[in-house]
């Protein structure tokens, strides 16, 4: 079974399950300038309308292995062809030795995401029922209809049974950083700081309030807290952990 459980927990669900099209609202409104630019392109060749290739593994390799569970070659693909897509959107070439680079980063990322997964087992976090149903529905909703989802998820290679057990796991994912690992509170003086460091860098007049921006940037900041306290949290799963990785 593929599983995407480590796509969800980023954030990726949606690239993995618009293969088929789930942005097609957003296409169509495009499709007037794709069709003059076509005309434009026919005399460049073929190479500008191919997808650029990307690296990865054998999808039966052994990528990682945290306390005996296997992290296979066709999960991290998922995430690691993603990574290179994204330096091939902003038109860079992806050498051999970011590919290395980008090839660590997610292994790690992978590894950290299936720690979090086996404490949150281990603590007895489970997903109900009802808080499936509710994630499965706000993720059918980000496609307009019901035929669109299932085509989606159709190419995606998943049944719903199969993608509902994703779910499940990243619901235990997140209640575990929730309820385990906390932080400080953002204070006034740190939100204030933030916008002056932002406002010394641009253009004092582009910069709205203080006040109008506060409540954003107090989750900006209250996330990267997040982010810092989780990755120490993992940090310290790793001192009781077996953990190999083989890329």
């Amino acid at each position: 079974m593929r599983k995407l459980t480590y796509l969800m927990i980023t954030g990726l669900l949606l690239v993995a399950l618009a293969a088929c099209g789930g942005n097609e609202e957003s296409e169509s409104k495009n499709k007037e300038n794709d069709t003059e630019q076509k005309s434009a392109e026919a005399g460049e060749g073929d190479s500008k309308q191919s997808q650029p290739d990307v690296d990865e593994v054998k999808a039966d390799k052994v990528v990682a292995t945290v306390n005996g569970e296997e992290i296979k070659g066709e999960d991290f693909n998922a995430l690691y062809t993603q990574n290179q897509m994204q330096y091939h959107q902003m038109g860079q070439e992806v050498s051999e030795e970011q590919l290395s680079e980008i090839k660590k980063q997610v292994a790690e990322s992978m590894v950290g995401q299936e720690l979090i997964l086996q404490a949150a087992n281990e603590k007895g976090y489970e997903a109900s029922e009802k808080q499936v149903e509710e994630e499965l529905a706000d993720l059918k909703e980000q496609y307009g209809d019901e035929k669109k989802f299932e085509t989606a998820l159709e190419e995606s290679g998943m049944t719903l049974d199969e993608l509902k057990k994703e779910i499940g796991k990243n619901v235990q994912y997140t209640s575990y950083v929730e309820e385990e690992i906390r932080v400080e509170e953002v204070t006034e003086e740190e939100m204030k700081q933030y916008y002056d460091q932002a406002k010394e860098k641009g253009s004092s007049e582009e910069m709205p309030a203080f006040e109008e921006v506060k409540s954003q940037i107090k989750k900006g900041l209250e996330s990267e807290k997040k982010k810092k306290k989780t990755q120490e949290h993992i940090e310290k799963l790793k001192e009781d952990a077996d953990i190999k990785i083989n890329v």
